[in-house]
């Protein structure tokens, strides 16, 4: 019970009655206008702390300590990247961060609203990714985020949902080939390692059909430990085409992407096929001419040639829909139905059957 509760007894009831009727309306409602736009300030000030200190401990490495800024039931969807519910997921995720850069943000608040026990936070903002040591230049990157903030039992702020997206740059950017000017790369045979490394088992992807170990999704991957043990086992087995290629998937899910980049290259480059048609695919996506598209659709191909099961499937598909029209080097008709008959084989249920079903039976009308 309230303090004015119990001055508020029958003896002197009478009073508190006549007390409270004597109040001015006017007066009361600004009482509570004032009280109001006062808790209001309150939170606006705590959950913009709450900001300045997610910046804070982005800028000093201290990764380990961000998800203490997220309520429990948390949902994070970061641009080009898996979803992340609860906070130990995400302490799993954000710990790939650690992995030999620094990441600077510069926010720019557009909005900020708060009612009861929610608020929210739409911004701009300029991530700035720096290598320690490296003589790499930094990379940066624009976006806009659209920030939900949750007030817990306990009282404290927190962040409940968190999503971001790309947002355009002052001018394009257009990412060069990263094997188009390289040498063919030579045959790899996936057969050439048979022992199943700790690396395997960790981050192994349903994306390559000659895997070692069965595929581990992206939820439950712990990503620094994963890197650090593929970074390991890079030094048991120089130049391994697989592990270089785990790295990259690795280092992608961290967002630098200098490492992922080099990663790919290197595993590209020692030949394997998974990521020569990976690397041709991000090259088509952002090519801007039929130049550069051609170049990119010859490293497709040359990825399908080899094998690779998502090339086979993916290059058949643009050959029926008549993008490779423009390229003199493009597959011929019997070898795209010999893709997909090599894919037939690699396929992983109802609908990638359906799949290769359909584009078969599509091929038959193209020209």
């Amino acid at each position: 019970m309230s303090p004015l509760r119990l001055l508020c007894t029958l003896p002197v009831i009478l009073f508190c009655t006549w007390s409270s009727a004597q109040q001015p309306p006017a007066a009361t409602a600004a009482a509570s206008t004032a009280t109001t736009a006062n808790t209001q300030a309150a939170d606006v000030a705590a959950i913009r702390a709450i900001s300045g200190k997610w910046q804070e401990l982005y800028a000093a490495g201290r990764y380990s300590e961000i998800p203490e800024l997220y309520t429990q039931d948390t949902i994070v969807l970061p641009r080009g990247r898996p979803r992340i519910e609860g906070r130990e997921q995400m302490r799993k995720a954000i710990g790939g961060l650690a992995a030999g850069r620094r990441v600077s943000i510069d926010l720019t608040e557009r909005e900020i609203f708060v009612t009861g026990n929610h608020g929210w936070v739409v911004s701009d903002f300029k991530v700035t990714y720096t290598t320690p040591g490296s003589a790499t230049l930094p990379v940066s990157e624009l976006g806009r985020g659209l920030v939900i903030f949750r007030r817990d039992n306990d009282g404290q702020w927190r962040i409940h949902r968190d999503m971001d997206s790309p947002a355009p740059m002052a001018s394009p950017v257009v990412v060069a080939s990263a094997v188009s000017s390289q040498p063919v790369p030579p045959m790899w045979n996936p057969a050439s390692r048979t022992e199943v490394i700790a690396c395997d088992r960790l981050a192994a992807s349903r994306y390559d059909r000659t895997r070692l170990a069965p595929p581990v999704a992206r939820a439950a991957i712990d990503v620094p430990a994963a890197i650090a043990q593929c970074e390991a086992d890079l030094k048991r087995f120089p130049g391994d085409p697989r592990i270089t290629f785990h790295l990259g998937r690795l280092y992608g899910y961290t967002g630098d992407r200098q490492k992922t980049l080099e990663a790919r290259k290197a595993s590209a480059a020692a030949g394997n096929h998974n990521v020569i048609f990976l690397l041709g695919y991000l090259d088509w996506i952002v090519a801007k001419d039929d130049a550069s598209r051609c170049a990119a659709a010859d490293q497709m191909k040359l990825g399908a040639d080899r094998g690779n099961y998502s090339g086979q499937v993916i290059y058949a598909s643009f050959f029926n829909e008549g993008r490779f029209a423009p390229c003199p080097n493009r597959a011929s008709k019997t070898e795209v139905e010999a893709y997909l008959k090599g894919a037939t084989p690699a396929v992983d249920g109802f609908f990638e059957t359906r799949l290769v079903d359909h584009l078969t039976l599509e091929l038959k009308g193209a020209k």
